[in-house]
């Protein structure tokens, strides 16, 4: 175990008998602790410190894939439809509405084909909301554990 600074502070040496000054051999062995006790936490900082390179690089690399991440998911086309759809939706409805009236038992099916789409569309849109919002929160997440 370590010596703490208090310990070092607190060691006295006894004197010799035969001259003046400390006891060598009580100096030595107090000197051999203090350097196994540096050589110990020099290895300790050593290992941190590699720890710590680990540690900064993979953030790096999380950051990286995180930006990617958000570059992704801000170019993700969204579901709303193109000036080019639009105009050919206008197209389509008014030959259906010339079919209609030429069919007048057509019109309850295209009704519930008409209610069905508008469902199924609703329903994707409703999923790719949760789906960004699940993104987001994940990529929150990420950036709350690497302390940006």
């Amino acid at each position: 175990m370590p010596l703490t600074s208090a310990e070092v502070r607190a060691v006295q040496f006894g004197t010799t008998r035969l001259r003046s000054g400390y006891d060598m051999d009580e100096v030595d062995s107090f000197l051999d602790i203090i350097e196994a006790d540096i050589g110990q936490l020099t290895d300790e900082l050593q290992r941190s410190r590699d720890g710590e390179a680990v540690l900064r690089t993979q953030c790096d690399q999380l950051q990286s894939r995180l930006a990617a991440a958000e570059q992704r998911l801000a170019a993700e086309p969204t579901l709303n439809p193109s000036a080019q759809a639009r105009e050919r939706a206008v197209e389509i409805t008014a030959e259906l509405q010339a079919v209609l009236a030429d069919h007048p038992d057509a019109a309850h099916v295209v009704s519930a084909a008409e209610r069905t789409a508008e469902e199924i569309v609703r329903a994707a849109q409703q999923e790719a909301d949760a789906i960004r919002a699940s993104v987001r929160s994940m990529l929150d997440a990420q950036r709350a554990l690497l302390g940006s």
